[in-house]
């Protein structure tokens, strides 16, 4: 405990710093709705097909190049 410490105690107040961490219960996160759920497959999917089409369109592109 340093004089900052001690003054801040004198005062009554805390520093952000020095506050209590969460505490973890062990429980398992809880998960969105089933329409969240589908929507964020649905972007993984897009993202995927759009990841295929680019290497797709890059491999058809180093074919003409040689």
């Amino acid at each position: 405990m340093d004089l900052m410490d001690v003054m801040h105690t004198i005062q009554g107040t805390t520093l952000a710093l020095t506050a209590e961490a969460p505490r973890h219960t062990g429980e398992p996160a809880r998960t969105g709705s089933t329409a969240e759920q589908l929507w964020l497959l649905g972007g993984v999917a897009l993202s995927l097909t759009a990841a295929g089409v680019v290497a797709v369109a890059a491999v058809r592109g180093r074919k003409r190049d040689h």
